[in-house]
């Protein structure tokens, strides 16, 4: 498997994706996370900064001059234009990090497993880059009550940011594999640790 080819990891928001990332990154997988390198990509003096802020206003900066990511994610997350002109800035910088970032890794270690965590996988064509596609899977009522726990977001602000992503069936449909969480976290981990095995046996092959 090349280094142009890793794991692809995904997962609608408040399914578990994060924690199954932590998982494999606990088994010696190296996680190239695109919503860390995304966060990053806002820093003042980027290019994905000013970039953002034409796009969308000074009203998304704080006093201090970093973008809210709270009034980022209010803008974009009600409208699928300012959504989409959103991810076309921050993609392709996030495509070109996270390459060089696995490149880098695979040239320390080349038996160790590559993965790319991207929420949007297929939204954005990553899954084009990758050799496998793993999905993470929750009930809707779980991720409502998941994002409204951690993020103290309404039921109907909760329900429009799971709508705004790809719909479960779908990403199940394109997966190569499924690890769904709907149960226990032990649960979680032998379903994560099942799959983690059968990706490593297709390296050695």
């Amino acid at each position: 498997m090349s280094i142009y080819a890793p794991i692809g990891l995904t997962g609608g928001i408040a399914s578990g994706k994060s924690t199954v990332a932590d998982l494999l990154r606990g088994w010696g997988c190296f996680l190239a996370d695109a919503d860390e390198i995304s966060r990053r990509a806002l820093d003042p003096g980027t290019v994905c900064y000013e970039q953002t802020v034409d796009a969308f206003g000074r009203d998304i900066l704080r006093p201090d001059g970093t973008v809210d990511r709270k009034k980022v994610a209010e803008i974009v997350f009600s409208d699928e234009k300012t959504l989409a002109t959103l991810n076309g800035i921050i993609h392709p910088y996030v495509r070109q990090r996270m390459r060089a970032a696995s490149e880098a890794a695979f040239d320390q270690d080349p038996g160790r497993l590559i993965v790319w965590d991207v929420p949007l996988l297929f939204e954005s064509g990553y899954d084009a880059d990758v050799a496998r596609t793993v999905v993470v899977t929750a009930s809707q009522k779980l991720r409502i009550q998941r994002i409204r726990m951690r993020d103290g977001a309404t039921r109907a602000e909760a329900l429009r940011r799971i709508r705004s992503q790809m719909p479960d069936r779908e990403k199940v449909r394109r997966a190569d594999y499924v690890i769904s969480n709907n149960g226990t976290f032990e649960e979680l981990e032998a379903r994560t640790r099942k799959v983690f095995d059968e990706l490593m046996e297709t390296m050695d092959r």
